[in-house]
């Protein structure tokens, strides 16, 4: 009997399991190769096809020795920004959630290739009104849950499709690590609402900005099995179907007729597809073709 993958979220507390390594490798949109086996925790989002299932929006501000992120209060839904310092030092690189409050769900929309909806862990969608207002507590999308996510080369910015304005973080002038231990144990009992293992509550979120500057640039986390599979999606999609190629190939250059393709020769041309000479072996399969016609 087949078991069931468990779809549960990972967190940085979590004890790590061993998985068994397999030597089977995938190639992302950069370049960069990890083992499907790997493909457990969390990662860095490099395009919008990763914008599919949880994620985290982590603010480029510097609040300390730790970044910060989006977080929402499972009491009231009120959204703001959390120091994700705990007492050490945390780079953007090592960021994973510590609790529910600190991950979205982001969803594809048909109404434009880079737009997307955010949900909470709360069933609520982030939401801006006409006057950049930020909220976290709708229960459909509609336009003023539309998003439209802009790459960039210091990470992604989110425009509000309803507004034209930009997701933005304000954050406070502390330092995390001027903050007294009592009061960081205080916010990780996550009594406010703000989850347990939080840090404080230390920026505010709106989406009136005009243009793309510091305060509008979000390091995007996702899931690394997310990453995976827009990238197995990628590559078949761009997978050329070599019987087709190989008729068209032949129509064209052939007018007095063509040969029908032998399973033997089909597996000739998919291996040549994967070594990158597709183009030289139908050219000499052409060749082949006129000499026997």
């Amino acid at each position: 009997m087949s078991s069931k993958k468990s779809m549960r979220l990972s967190f940085k507390n979590d004890p790590k399991t061993k998985k068994k390594k397999r030597s089977a490798s995938t190639q992302d949109d950069d370049g960069a190769s990890f083992l499907e086996s790997d493909a457990s925790g969390w990662g860095a989002a490099e395009s919008v096809d990763h914008f599919s299932g949880p994620i985290m929006l982590v603010s480029t501000l510097p609040v300390g020795p730790a970044p910060a992120c989006l977080v929402v209060n499972d009491k009231t839904s009120a959204i703001s920004i959390q120091s994700l310092y705990s007492g050490s030092p945390v780079s953007v690189s090592e960021v994973e959630p510590i609790h529910v409050g600190q991950v979205f769900l982001a969803s594809r929309l048909p109404t434009g290739e880079s737009r997307v909806s955010i949900k909470s862990a709360f069933d609520k969608y982030l939401s801006c009104d006409k006057f950049g207002v930020v909220t976290c507590d709708t229960d459909a999308v509609g336009p003023y849950e539309e998003w439209e996510v802009i790459r960039r080369p210091d990470g992604f910015a989110l425009q509000s499709v309803i507004k034209g304005a930009f997701l933005s973080c304000e954050v406070d002038e502390i330092n995390d690590e001027d903050v007294d231990a009592e009061k960081r144990a205080k916010d990780a009992l996550g009594k406010a609402g703000f989850g347990v293992g939080g840090g404080r509550i230390c920026g505010t979120v709106r989406a009136d900005a005009e243009s793309i500057g510091v305060r509008e640039v979000f390091q995007i986390r996702c899931q690394n099995e997310t990453k995976l599979k827009a990238m197995k999606k990628k590559k078949k999609t761009e997978e050329v179907n070599t019987t087709v190629v190989d008729a068209e190939q032949l129509k064209k250059f052939q007018s007095y007729g063509r040969a029908a393709m032998t399973p033997e020769e089909a597996k000739i041309l998919k291996r040549a597809q994967k070594q990158g000479n597709l183009n030289e072996t139908l050219l000499e399969r052409r060749e082949k073709v006129t000499l026997v016609l």
